[in-house]
């Protein structure tokens, strides 16, 4: 599959690549934190993330939607970044569960300014037809942050197993070189009338971009936070310090394999490859129920790295082409949003009932495995067959 990212498409790339460098620093050691240092567990981790990520949903649309308006997204992204880069060694002086749930109120606010927009200068400085190639490089790219993150936090974990501070300061210095290579980047304006634009949030969309999203968003309803699954090596009994590896096995699939299933969605369609990324979702957790080893433990997380790849930028690539150029900022807003409202149902509750019911119920239990993944599959079935009809 022979593909060359436009200037855009690769310093977004490489923006990301350092962003996620620096954000997964701090990502794989949270669950560590939150046990180790806030004395806390899955339930409020499961709630830091869910409620953080629901803010982040408004903004998205609210970023989307006025990108489209202004005809700029750079503006958008170099907010975003900051805001997220800023709050990165503000986690030394964190004592609570509500200091952190601050500090990622704050990252995920930037979060939501930046995905729609960027998202959009992908989609639209890339030809229509290697559009799932371009979300596959930039999700590739930005997951080999996602590798060197991990990697990085857990050398000075184990060093150091109580050097989150060190973890956190060295996140805030390479973040900074996002932010650095945003001022090379250029808005993109899609080539259209402007008497033509109507920037009604529902009116704007076809019907097939509506059953889409709803689509999605019942998907997502089954997607547990990755933060929340990684509590998994607690019962285990594993280190802390090895936490960052388990998150590395799964970026290591995720990037590995981003790329390869962008071009799947080029050949194939988009909607086969969603729906298989699904499918292997109740494989990563049948895998993580049983996992009683950490070789085990390594593999349902690899398994849960292909479904991202399989899923994450696809699902954008086939919003852009459900959605005109005029409105791709804020299609992309809303599906975003849309996938993030899901997992904040999925982090809060799935959190919940893994603190205080333990793994079996949040993921599945011995007499009930059958009939969760039953259920889950029938959904993806029936929804297999809406998006069918688009």
């Amino acid at each position: 599959m022979n593909y060359k990212p436009s200037k855009n498409v690769f310093l977004l790339g490489v923006v990301s690549f350092f962003n996620d460098f620096s954000s997964e620093m701090i990502y794989s050691v949270l669950p560590g934190f939150f046990v180790s240092v806030l004395k806390s567990g899955a339930g409020a981790l499961g709630i830091v993330d869910g409620f953080a990520d629901g803010l982040a949903n408004f903004v998205k649309i609210y970023s989307g939607r006025r990108s489209d308006k202004i005809k700029k997204q750079k503006i958008f992204i170099f907010i975003g970044y900051f805001f997220s880069v800023i709050t990165r060694p503000f986690y030394n002086f964190a004592t609570s569960v509500t200091d952190v749930i601050g500090l990622r109120l704050i990252d995920r606010t930037g979060k939501g300014l930046r995905d729609a927009p960027r998202d959009a200068i992908i989609s639209l400085s890339t030809a229509k037809n290697q559009v799932g190639r371009a979300f596959g490089f930039h999700r590739t790219v930005d997951s080999l942050g996602g590798i060197c993150g991990p990697l990085t936090a857990y050398f000075i974990m184990k060093n150091n197993p109580e050097g989150f501070g060190t973890v956190f300061m060295w996140s805030f210095i390479i973040g900074v070189l996002s932010i650095f290579f945003i001022f090379f980047i250029k808005d993109v304006v899609a080539d259209v009338k402007e008497k033509n634009i109507n920037f009604s949030l529902i009116s704007s969309f076809s019907s097939d971009f509506k059953r889409y999203i709803l689509a999605l968003f019942f998907l997502s309803l089954g997607t547990i936070p990755v933060t929340v699954l990684l509590l998994k090596t607690q019962n285990l009994n594993l280190a802390i310090a090895s936490i960052p590896l388990f998150y590395l096995a799964y970026n290591l699939s995720y990037n590995g394999l981003s790329f390869w299933a962008g071009g799947l969605s080029d050949k194939f369609g988009p909607r086969r490859i969603i729906t298989i990324g699904y499918f292997v979702l109740v494989v990563s957790y049948f895998l993580l129920f049983f996992a009683d080893k950490p070789v085990t433990l390594v593999l349902s997380f690899l398994v849960l790295g292909l479904f991202q790849a399989l899923t994450d930028g696809v699902q954008r690539a086939y919003a852009s082409a459900l959605s005109a150029d005029e409105y791709r900022a804020t299609a992309m807003g809303i599906v975003n949003a849309v996938i993030g409202f899901g997992l904040l149902f999925a982090g809060v509750v799935g959190g919940y009932i893994w603190q205080y019911y333990g793994i079996g119920f949040a993921v599945a239990s011995p007499d009930s495995l059958f009939w969760w993944v039953f259920l889950y599959l029938f959904l993806i079935k029936i929804i297999t067959k809406v998006i069918s009809r688009i």
